[in-house]
């Protein structure tokens, strides 16, 4: 196979003025003292040198984009920079004996000293000032990644393997073997970053996985740092190292230490324990199972508010009868082209719109109502609170009586059942620590999944039966951690022959009012199922873990709800779909009777102008101890869900929904009112 070529052009030269105008944001976010600039803009500049071509898989430096991966070999050819930190440091083992405190080895009879559990480095230079000008040093990256793709690039680079299996002293064995064992021990190496632009797509905001080298991944932890290393993103090579700098003056001899937390403050002592669980061993034998609660005050702190509606707000009024239609203002194509009842038309500007059907966030209804007293939204206030996953999960809580505890300390079971039991990373980290180490005691099933607050599409999700991940996870933003559904109710697919796999279920939900509240469902749902057979592993094999396809993961399965049920009571004889459907519907009702139990900012508002329609996704299991008996388990809530599929099976769709919403007639047969 003949090699790609990438061959980028040469690293620009820029002066000082342009190297701080392109790096001033990210070096002084990052806390990289600016008395370091013109030293770290010399380094990147003067000390540059071509060098030749190589193999992709021989090169320090691999990356992945948008969780994608090839095999393809590439040859790459790179601006190297003189590395001038491996003169300075000594990468040891250290021993202790009965009575004395850790000593270094001499580095020329460091294998004659007992080994412990990971090597140390020691600076062997000159003494470093933290206040001197040129005391900072550029720190390579081994490899760069996203996590779904970490093993298959494990397997398609046999150096890359070697190189990490070196790094983390994981012995010769098997490949498969020594491949398992990276992907276990990386989570006490790696480290993150991400890029925030206004101008990138979601997918280009995820955080990437990096290994530093041999020098900077030995660097060892402590409360009490002497230096700090930060992700660096170099502009003008297009290429990302690591800074390190002295935080406290070092000596020759000293052991460089960086602060493997330093965004949890001292005396934040629990959290501390738990974030630092990878490295440091900690019982936490005392810690509750329970989520933590969350003050009013978690429910405004880094949103945007919504404006609340004047409290003489009236409803849209009786125009249908003066008129004897409703003009519609649509952002969403797929509605202008299926809301066809002659009781509505479709205009283009928002003047003459009777009903406003965003796509984006509407936030000012006090305006909105105050304005447009005569106008309907397709949004109510507050309405985060159902779709962001954080807030979701709080207030599924609030469906458990008054007094009742969240998680049954001798069963370890949590309510309310139609929720996986879940904890927010941010707030619960040591709870669920405790709960993970309690089922862990008891040799249950512990596999979890961890998803960011506010992605759809799958984006940034990992599953594990690793604790150590979950942990090193909640560094790369604000994440929830859920149990994963280990025996989900499988559907036999006859074009998949290897087995049954997994599938969910959507449901539209329409909000008609707060006070009083009307819900109604859409009894015709849609499915989206795997690809593959369902099992317990391959936790990075999209196709057999994830059911969404709609974004170009793979191939979509569609059937009709109706076929699906047909068959669904043939594969699950003792158990019936009307028995779920249901168990569903109730779960529905629970959800949005919380939903209105609380006051603004925790709760729904009542707004006479709003409307809303919401995407529920679900996906049954089994019960426990129970073959026969399924439990439906909600997954998370939609903001304007794309309902192109709804309405290529059903034309009507739209037609229904708008008559239940907006009309005072009796709800369509295809909707049942809550």
């Amino acid at each position: 196979m003949e090699p790609n070529i990438i061959l980028p052009d040469e690293p620009q030269k820029l002066s000082f003025e342009e190297f701080e105008v392109l790096h001033h944001n990210q070096l002084t976010h990052s806390g990289v003292p600016s008395i370091l600039w013109r030293s770290l803009h010399y380094k990147l500049q003067n000390d540059a040198s071509f060098h030749y071509p190589r193999k992709y898989a021989e090169n320090e430096f691999f990356s992945c984009t948008n969780g994608s991966f090839s095999s393809t070999i590439v040859t790459v050819y790179l601006w190297l920079q003189v590395w001038d930190l491996g003169n300075f440091v000594a990468v040891n083992k250290v021993v202790l004996s009965d009575d004395s405190p850790e000593v270094a080895a001499d580095a020329t009879g460091a294998e004659e000293i007992a080994e412990l559990s990971a090597p140390k480095v020691f600076w062997t230079g000159p003494d470093l000032k933290s206040d001197g000008v040129d005391n900072i040093f550029l720190v390579d990256h081994a490899w760069t990644f996203d996590i779904p793709s970490a093993r298959k690039m494990l397997e398609s680079f046999p150096n890359l393997l070697q190189r990490m299996c070196g790094l983390m002293e994981i012995p010769a064995t098997e490949t498969a073997d020594q491949i398992k064992q990276v992907l276990t021990d990386m989570w006490k190496y790696i480290r993150t970053y991400s890029v925030s632009s206004d101008s990138l797509e979601a997918e280009d905001k995820l955080p990437r996985w990096y290994m530093m080298d041999e020098i900077g991944s030995r660097v060892g932890h402590s409360d009490t740092p002497n230096c700090r290393i930060v992700p660096f993103y170099y502009v003008s090579g297009q290429i990302t190292y690591s800074l390190l700098f002295p935080f406290l003056d070092i000596n020759e001899g000293d052991e460089l230490t960086r602060n493997y937390v330093e965004d949890v403050p001292l005396s934040d002592v629990l959290t501390r324990q738990s974030r630092l669980l990878p490295w440091l061993e900690s019982t936490m034998t005392d810690v509750s199972f329970e989520p933590s609660a969350v003050p009013t005050s978690y429910f405004q702190v880094g949103v945007r508010l919504d404006s609340l509606p004047a409290s003489s707000s009236q409803s849209g009024g009786d125009l249908l009868k003066e008129k004897g239609y409703l003009n519609v203002f649509s952002e969403y194509d797929v509605l202008t082209e299926f809301l066809t009842d002659g009781r509505f038309r479709v205009v283009d500007n928002q003047a003459d719109a009777d009903i406003l059907w965003y796509r984006r966030h509407f936030r000012d209804f006090l305006a909105f109502s105050e304005e447009f007293p005569d106008k309907f939204c397709n949004q109510f206030p507050n309405e985060s609170i159902l779709t962001c996953k954080d807030l979701l999960s709080i207030v599924c809580r609030r469906a458990v009586p008054a007094g009742q505890p969240i998680v049954n300390t001798e069963t370890l079971d949590s309510l309310p059942l139609w929720l996986p039991t879940t904890y927010n990373l941010n707030n619960d980290l040591a709870n669920f620590v405790a709960y993970f180490r309690a089922r862990e005691a008891r040799g249950l099933d512990n596999h979890w999944i961890s998803k960011p607050w506010n992605l759809a599409r799958s984006l940034d999700i990992t599953i594990s039966d690793s604790l150590n991940c979950h942990i090193r996870l909640s560094e790369s933003g604000p994440k929830l951690v859920s149990k994963y559904i280990e025996r989900p109710v499988l559907f036999h697919r006859e074009d998949v022959p290897d087995g049954p796999v997994k599938f969910d279920i959507r449901f539209i939900v329409m909000l008609k009012s707060v006070q009083p509240l009307r819900v109604g469902i859409y009894k015709r749902f849609w499915l989206r199922f795997a690809n593959k057979a369902f099992a317990l592993d391959e936790f990075d094999v999209y196709d057999k873990h994830f059911t969404v396809m709609n974004y170009g993961q793979g191939d979509i399965h569609q059937k009709f709800c109706h076929i699906f049920i047909e068959q669904f009571d043939a594969q699950n004889e003792g158990s019936s779909w009307s028995k779920v459907e249901k168990e569903i519907y109730q779960a529905v009702r629970e959800v949005f009777l919380a939903a209105v139990s609380e006051p603004s900012p925790k709760g729904l508002v009542h707004s006479p102008q709003s409307r809303a329609m919401y995407g529920l996704d679900f996906m049954l299991k089994w019960k426990d101890g129970a073959i026969q008996a399924i439990q439906p388990m909600l997954l998370e809530i939609n903001f304007a869900p794309d309902c192109k599929r709804a309405c290529d099976y059903y034309p009507d769709f739209f037609n229904d929904i708008f008559s239940y919403l907006f009309l005072d007639d009796d709800a369509p047969e295809t909707i049942v009112e809550l």
